[in-house]
């Protein structure tokens, strides 16, 4: 608890202008850990400090489970433009990580746990939902293709990992379909452009004296969401055995159901890891 609040007391007297911002980010690298996520939180709610350090601290929190709150402050209160960059770059490096599919576990052991990989993935989408709402340029599409190429090349097809990507289409497209009355999903992934302050979120600091957007922009964002959306359902299909030919041939011909035997039919009706990636074809369909 001592050292705790050493610690604390450290990130709080040397923060600039005591110090210059490199080294104060020197000071934070070397006292993070997931205790002292609040009292850093709340150092971060200058809004000035946040824009001068914010895109620098993305790399080093993003390791530390529990730093989706500072990095959602870092969404609301950094310079956007910057921040976007560095979240990026953060998700490129993702495929480089420990690896979504071999359990979360490096290959040495670490003086405290990592945030597994799939949280990684769904924090940093979290925050391109906030900060591509908080950039104000004539022609978002040019940030917004981006991103959308970056996530795409980052995706791996599971439900959370998807649950987190139709979040994300839901808040750029500014509009929600209904969802499929029958395909209820159990998947619930964190939404902080839905579920937080939006009233935090602070102004663009580079944006354009004419931020007006183009008249071509909506048409040519809906194209590139949907055109987005369109290979993510083709990833999922492809990494997800959805046995429609069987169930189609079972449909058309049930005399040749095995008396006993479960059909694939019924599997997708029972099965609820089964039910659960109907669910999610259902949403991606209907997502834009």
């Amino acid at each position: 608890m001592a050292d705790l609040s050493k610690a604390i007391a450290a990130i709080k007297e040397s923060r600039p202008p005591t110090t210059d911002r490199f080294t104060y980010l020197t000071i934070l690298e070397s006292h993070l850990s997931p205790e002292i996520l609040p009292a850093l939180d709340e150092i971060l709610q200058d809004g000035q400090l946040t824009q001068d350090i914010g895109w620098d601290l993305i790399e080093m929190l993003i390791p530390i489970p529990g730093c989706e709150t500072c990095l959602e402050t870092i969404a609301r209160l950094g310079n956007p433009r910057e921040v976007i960059l560095k979240v990026l770059e953060v998700l490129e490096s993702l495929e480089q990580d420990e690896g979504y599919e071999s359990g979360d576990e490096a290959d040495e052991p670490r003086p405290t746990p990592a945030m597994p990989t799939t949280q990684k993935f769904i924090t940093l989408i979290g925050m391109l939902a906030i900060l591509h709402k908080r950039i104000k340029t004539k022609y978002p599409s040019r940030f917004l293709a981006t991103s959308l190429q970056t996530v795409y090349r980052t995706y791996q097809p599971t439900r959370d990992i998807t649950a987190c990507v139709i979040n994300l289409v839901h808040s750029l497209s500014g509009h929600r379909r209904p969802p499929l009355p029958t395909r209820k999903s159990s998947v619930n992934v964190a939404n902080p452009d839905q579920d937080g302050d939006t009233s935090k979120n602070a102004p663009d600091p580079e944006a354009e004296k004419d931020d007006t957007e183009d008249p071509s922009e909506e048409e040519l964002q809906s194209k590139l969401l949907l055109s987005f959306v369109t290979c993510i359902l083709e990833s999922y299909i492809n990494g997800n055995n959805m046995m429609w030919a069987p169930r189609l041939l079972e449909y058309y011909n049930p005399m040749k159901l095995v008396p006993g035997k479960r059909s694939a039919l019924q599997a997708f009706r029972e099965d609820q890891e089964l039910l659960a990636r109907d669910a999610v074809i259902g949403q991606l369909v209907v997502c834009y």
